[in-house]
């Protein structure tokens, strides 16, 4: 938060008392100096005095031409110097430059006296800069009197000494640092030479954060709910209240809809955090209604084993992400939620009780069960030789929206898992047994119950050699696996189905001999697999270059008229820049690739790569294209494209144009969306960033980088 904040980033000029207690970034690597840095004495007792002419008045030392004194505390090079040896004093005129432990000056007077352990400085007509913090300005008069320092017609940048793309200016400010306070006097914000904001008096804190604007943000829009286009101006200001607090406070313009105020506050507290947000708009330009939004969160620790979370999410109406916020529009429902979770390690016990509810946004308008509540005890005992059991019971009550249409009631899960782990250099052997039984107490007063029982051994075999790839020396490491897996048949017709779903037939979904997730069914299984896999690593760097894996089970009891499951293979290649992995489920019963999905990436940076994509999950077909591109050094462009080859629909497109240089950046991204059926959500938006003032917006910012993979949104 403290990069992003704009005026009070004036707290940069406090790295006069230590610079290293500030963090700043910025896009340049290395920035040139005010001149050429010195190298200070090391003898702190005595100068170090050199110049072209030298002589003594009165026991005073005057030097000219190329004079300088360079002592353990700073250096000092001018025309002329006057040292007076009686005052500790040292005058100096023409073509001034000093050098401290932190600070760079260049000008054309200054006086420097020695008194009470500390320095005392003027200095007149000058320009600093801090080379750690990179950031530099100029003042008519800079004093420091070992307690307080002014500023007089200051004028500060964190563009590269020279460059002046924007300035922040003070008629007079004043630094205190044993009050850790800042005062700025009549600040005006440049940009370009041109004045874009003014702040009559401005307070801070020297060390922590500070209130303050941060960045604002623009985009257009097209308004679902009148089809009319608009635009959106968002300008927030940080309120520092304390260490541990802090408050957001955004001022949200939505031309077709009004003024909407959203807060955020966030408190650290001993034990824990808590955070609450709201969004008001009083009255609707179209609807005329009121509209709202609340969001808090409460992490807390009541002791060392026990936590407490809480979220709460509620909103005005299904559409108020799509019409006023113009954020999160692909919610389609918001869960609150409250978890009481118990953990000793010592004793290897966890319990938790939980709850849950969901509010329908957006479009969507199919519901899911939820849990209210949620009661879980797990107990592990271990023994020797790896030797473990896993005790668990989970009792949860299932709740639906849809009253009557969908079967709710009490589910009641208790379970007993005994398992080892064998492994050495050439195997490894992992034996399970699991022993189950689930009660159903529904709310039409029917009871339904299952007890079933599952033997499982997996087995891998490990064989390493050392070859050549790709030139290099790699080892390959090729492990044979095999695994057992066997549940008997339970008539599970009757059971109602709250949380479970197919599950994909993934390389290690396989082995698992599940064929569902959730508790509630618990399919019959019979099943060999067999697996192979082989990974080729640098013996240097241990970089993995190839992996190979595949896998397929024999069902001894048939499957749907199978004897087999689909086939599953994966490969994953690096060649230097050049990614490529590939995944594919091969159906052998009709010999056709029922599922796969392939990535191809060439990766040279954040700012310059491209992927491609190709994807079909059995119902859709579809290909994606991510990439950056630098058309110059400070320009470029980037794009993501989600593309459902089924429906011939872009079913997701960003795409944009950014300009970065040392001082400033811009970006302008488009989002679109689709929502359901053909509707689509077309958002543009506008960002400008003064770095060092002010960053990128943060929505935006994860936005893009969700959108586009490997995609280094932060502007900073």
């Amino acid at each position: 938060m403290r990069k992003q904040l704009a005026l009070s980033t004036i707290i940069l000029l406090s790295s006069i008392v230590n610079a290293q207690d500030q963090d700043y970034v910025v896009s340049c690597s290395s920035t040139p100096l005010l001149f050429p840095k010195q190298v200070l004495a090391k003898d702190a007792k005595n100068l170090e005095i050199s110049a072209d002419h030298s002589e003594v008045i009165d026991g005073n030392y005057l030097l000219t031409g190329n004079a300088s004194i360079n002592s353990a505390e700073y250096y000092l090079a001018a025309d002329k110097i006057n040292l007076q040896k009686a005052t500790k004093t040292s005058k100096a005129d023409g073509n001034i430059k000093f050098q401290g432990a932190d600070i760079m000056l260049t000008g054309g007077k200054a006086t420097i006296k020695k008194q009470d352990s500390g320095i005392h400085t003027v200095f007149k007509q000058v320009k600093f800069h801090y080379p750690k913090g990179k950031f530099n300005g100029q003042a008519q008069k800079i004093v420091n009197d070992g307690k307080v320092q002014t500023f007089d017609s200051v004028s500060y940048t964190l563009c590269p000494v020279g460059n002046t793309d924007w300035v922040m200016k003070a008629s007079k400010m004043t630094l205190n640092p044993k009050a850790n306070k800042g005062v700025a006097e009549n600040v005006t914000v440049e940009l370009m030479g041109v004045p874009i904001f003014y702040y009559p008096q401005y307070e801070w804190k020297l060390k922590g954060r500070s209130s303050g604007f941060l960045a604002p943000t623009l985009a257009t829009f097209d308004d679902s709910g009148n089809g009319k286009s608009g635009y959106q101006i968002r300008i927030p200001y940080y309120f520092n209240i304390a260490p541990e607090r802090d408050f957001l406070l955004t001022l949200n313009h939505v031309s077709t809809r009004g003024e909407a105020v959203e807060g955020k506050y966030r408190q650290l507290l001993d034990n824990g955090r808590i955070e609450i947000e709201g969004h008001y708009l009083n009255k609707d330009k179209i609807s005329k209604e009121e509209r709202w939004y609340a969001n808090s969160k409460l992490d807390l620790s009541l002791n060392d084993k026990t936590e407490l979370n809480v979220i709460s999410k509620r909103v005005s109406d299904k559409q108020y992400f799509k019409e006023v916020s113009h954020n999160n529009t692909g919610e389609t429902s918001l869960i609150s939620s409250v978890n009481l979770a118990y953990k000793n390690k010592e004793q290897n016990l966890k319990a938790s009780i939980f709850a849950e509810s969901e509010q329908l946004v957006g479009d969507n308008n199919d519901a899911e069960y939820r849990r209210a509540p949620e009661i879980s005890i797990n107990k592990k005992v271990v023994g020797l030789n790896g030797r473990e059991v896993n005790f668990s019971i989970i009792s949860t009550q299932f709740k639906h929206k849809t009253k009557g249409a969908n079967e709710t009631g009490i589910r009641t899960h208790a379970q007993a898992t005994f398992g080892r782990d064998i492994k050495t250099n050439a195997y490894s052997l992992q034996p399970k047994f699991e022993i189950s039984k689930t009660k159903y107490v529904m709310d039409d007063k029917t009871k339904k119950d299952r007890s079933i029982y599952s033997f499982g051994i997996d087995s891998k075999l490990f064989f390493e050699r050392d070859i050549g790839l790709f030139g290099k020396g790699v080892t390959q490491i090729l492990t044979p696996r095999l695994a057992y897996n066997y549940t008997p048949y339970r008539n599970q017709s009757a059971l109602p189905n709250f949380d479970s779903e197919k599950m994909s037939n993934t390389y290690e979904n396989l082995f698992s001999g599940k064929e569902y997730t959730g508790l509630d069914k618990i399919s019959k299984t019979n099943d060999i697999t067999l697996g192979l896999e082989s990974d080729f690593v640098d013996q240097k760097t241990g970089e993995t270059y190839l992996a190979l894996k595949i896998a397929q089970a024999y069902y001894l009891d048939k499957k749907d008229g199978k004897d087999y499951s689909n086939t599953v293979a994966g490969a994953e290649l690096t060649i230097g820049k050049f990614t490529f992995n590939n995944s594919l489920e091969y159906d052998t019963q009709i010999s056709e690739v029922a599922k796969r999905h392939s990535a191809l990436s060439y990766t040279s940076n954040a700012r310059k790569f491209i992927t491609l994509t190709q994807g079909d999950d059995g119902e859709q077909r579809s290909a994606g294209l991510y990439g950056a591109y630098p058309v110059t050094k400070k320009i470029h462009a980037f794009a993501g494209v989600n593309r459902s080859l089924s429906d011939s629909i872009n079913s997701k497109k960003t795409i944009g144009v950014a300009y970065e240089s040392c001082c400033w950046a811009i970006r302008v991204a488009q989002l679109k969306e689709i929502t359901s059926g053909n509707k689509f959500d077309n958002v543009t938006k506008f960002e400008f960033v003064l770095k060092g003032l002010a960053s990128s917006s943060s929505n935006l910012t994860s936005h893009l980088e969700e959108d586009i993979p490997n995609y280094l949104g932060n502007l900073e």
